[in-house]
């Protein structure tokens, strides 16, 4: 799961229906992920995050790595 522009905030896990959803998740060894730009660009605090289990992974190399194995990106 990657979290991208305002949706990083809800890595933070103050909200408890979005907290017991990122915890089903981590249990179920999804890995989560933010851009770090946006985390930053939010005001929030890295670590927050990934004291929560969100490891910070710039959106661009995603992009290029889905892109590379073979996804397609679709702008609405």
């Amino acid at each position: 799961v990657y979290l991208f522009g305002p949706g990083v905030a809800l890595g933070e896990g103050k909200i408890p229906e979005i907290k017991a959803v990122l915890d089903d998740l981590r249990a179920g060894e999804v890995e989560l992920q933010a851009c770090p730009a946006n985390v930053e660009q939010m005001g929030l605090d890295a670590a927050v995050l990934e004291a929560n289990g969100v490891g910070m992974r710039p959106a661009g190399e995603v992009l290029v790595e889905l892109v590379d194995t073979g996804y397609q990106i679709v702008g609405i």
